[in-house]
């Protein structure tokens, strides 16, 4: 349940109705079980004096009559439902567990009448009555103040500091250095890239200084940096650092390839503000707890390269009670293993196994084993998976039509590299176990500039399907998808649209209305729509012959196509073949990658 301070205005109305002989809230619990809500008055209500308030999403709210509830002959108030149960359509109902009160005045037993009955303007009822709702008013306020004051998502200033030291965190004050960090790319973004406030970044050389940042930045689509204000975690001068030495970002951020500090961090600035200050507090609640999945992620998250994604941690309590099972699908260095199986042991539940597939060999790991006396035997982690097992290897065949009919040999090894980038960024960010979305891919490839179509075929490697695969992928649950050639993945993408350039000659004979008028026109008119026909149609044709060709052209009534030959040239290759391709000749089969292109259609003769 909420507090939610209450207007002047209603103090007054309260005041003035209970002064003057109404009843003043008359409360119920809103449950919708619990109706229903019936009034109790003295003698008969008046409708139009009735007023129902109280919490609705959390705010004060006057519901209205007719529209979120009706009065019943019998003094009872009906919120407005559908059949279902549910709110009816524009109905506002209370919050569910709070009260409501209902205001009204009443015809009161016979003879009865109030002492005071002047509720005008400048009266002494109602001067009385908005002097004390003031009074009113401002406690409410106050009261509402101590309310936001307890939780971290309303506190502010001290308030917020006496709640956040509940979980060990003070507010970093101007003694902590400050300075800027850059993120960049090599290329141009394909996409926004959003880079949070309390991102973590380090020096590269030990002892490491860990820096926050502190406001929210977007590298945008087609930018290479993007730069955002930093603090360091610890007060005092060892949060000055010299210019580049700030590298290393302890979550990878896909998109984001570096970080460096331009210039030289320094102590001054202004205290941390109140919205830094809860974003810190609360990374610091999703691991400060122990002994919980939870604080597992939280706490293996803090190895730099280490994503919430790259973690899986799987249980079943009716077939392996009290054992975990723990995946790391990253490369980790011999330090960063032994950190993390430190970790492990440091942040799991006493008297659990977890097993994960860490790389111990030689390393010196801490033992448990008799660190409580009220536990007979502790069962510290193990590494149960053979070093290695990481990764799920993926192979991604991509071909892309590009926009433009003729593209320079450069700009198509752009766009090629462009569609590889998107692959690759696309399975990287995938985390452990993660399914492969077919759709999305394609939708990722759709929207690199240039790109006119495109089709995917997505697998499993080692597994090459005799047909194309258009589907998700999805991978072991203890793997992370790669395409990776290391480890077995691949990504093979092609550049389609190479034009194929096809010159047409066609003769056409007159008939029926077709030889009135003109015959010259009416030839050159049925060449324009024949040449049409067949440029609009072409595109599906994967063999060129005369049959096929001929067969995009419909039949009219004013004239036949009586032959056809073509010649064709293939323009990126630079190869023309001269030979003019009849009826008797085999087809030309073309390939997925290239695109028929009607470049002219000429009459046999001559013509145009």
């Amino acid at each position: 349940m909420s507090y939610a301070a209450e207007p002047y205005a209603q103090f007054v109305e309260d005041l003035l109705t209970g002064l003057t002989g109404g009843v003043v809230r008359e409360q119920f619990v809103f449950y919708p079980e619990a109706a229903p809500f019936r009034l109790s008055p003295p003698g008969p209500i008046v409708p139009s004096t009735l007023r129902v308030f109280g919490q609705a999403a959390g705010v004060f709210t006057h519901f209205r009559a007719d529209r979120d509830f009706t009065l019943t002959q019998d003094s009872t108030i009906e919120w407005k439902a559908r059949p279902d149960g549910t709110p009816a359509a524009d109905a506002v109902w209370p919050d569910e567990g709070t009260p409501f009160y209902a205001n009204y005045d009443n015809r009161g037993p016979a003879g009865a009448a109030p002492q005071l009955s002047d509720r005008n303007p400048g009266s002494i009822t109602r001067l009385l009555a908005e002097s004390f709702a003031r009074e009113y008013a401002v406690l409410s306020k106050q009261l509402e103040d101590v309310y936001d004051s307890a939780f971290l998502d309303t506190a502010a200033g001290r308030d917020l500091e006496q709640v956040v030291r509940l979980v060990g965190v003070e507010r970093q004050k101007r003694t902590s250095a400050t300075g800027t960090v850059v993120f960049g790319r090599s290329t141009p973004s394909p996409a926004d890239v959003f880079v949070p406030a309390g991102t973590r970044l380090s020096t590269s050389q030990p002892p490491a200084v860990v820096f926050e940042t502190t406001e929210d930045r977007t590298l945008h689509r087609g930018a290479l940096s993007v730069e955002s204000p930093i603090r360091a975690l610890d007060a005092g001068a060892g949060g000055v650092v010299p210019a580049n030495a700030i590298t290393v970002i302890h979550r990878p951020i896909f998109g984001i390839e570096t970080a460096s500090n331009p210039q030289t961090t320094q102590l001054g600035g202004a205290d941390e503000t109140d919205d830094a200050l809860r974003s810190r507090a609360r990374r610091a609640l999703e691991s400060a707890g122990k002994a919980t999945t939870g604080a597992l992620l939280g706490a293996l998250s803090t190895i730099p390269g280490v994503r919430e994604k790259d973690i899986r941690i799987a249980e079943d309590h009716l077939t392996r009670p009290g054992v975990l099972a723990l995946n790391v699908a990253v490369e980790l260095s011999p330090d960063d293993s032994a950190r993390a199986v430190t970790l492990i042991e440091q942040t799991r539940p006493a008297g659990v196994r977890v097993l994960h597939n860490l790389d111990t060999a030689g390393l010196l790991l801490p033992s448990s084993a008799g660190s409580n006396d009220l536990l007979q035997e502790d069962t510290p982690a193990e590494a149960t998976t053979a070093p290695g097992a990481l990764f799920f290897p993926v192979v991604a065949t991509a071909v892309l039509v590009p926009a433009a009919l003729a593209m320079p040999a450069a700009e198509r090894t752009a766009l090629k590299r462009k569609a590889e980038d998107v692959i690759n960024g696309f399975i990287a960010e995938a985390g452990i176990g993660e399914l492969l979305v077919y759709n999305r891919l394609v939708a990722q490839l759709m929207d690199v500039d240039g790109v006119l179509d495109v089709t995917v075929e997505l697998y499993p490697a080692g597994a090459l399907p005799a047909t194309p695969v258009r589907r998700n992928v999805s991978p072991t649950p203890t793997l992370r998808p790669t395409v990776d050639e290391k480890q077995g993945g691949a990504v093979h993408v092609e550049i389609g649209g190479q034009l194929v350039a096809i010159d047409v000659v066609i003769a056409i004979t007159l008939k029926g209305t077709g030889l009135l008028g003109d015959a010259t026109a009416n030839l050159e008119d049925a060449r324009a729509l024949v040449a049409g026909q067949i440029a609009d149609k072409v595109g599906g044709v994967t063999n060129l012959s005369v049959a096929n060709l001929l067969g995009t052209v419909t039949p009219t009534e004013t004239f036949d196509v009586t032959s056809l030959e073509f010649t064709i040239e293939y323009i990126e290759a630079g190869v023309r073949i001269n030979k003019h391709f009849a009826a008797a000749d085999a087809p030309i089969p073309l390939s997925v990658l290239e695109r028929p292109w009607i470049r002219s259609v000429k009459l046999a003769g001559g013509g145009a």
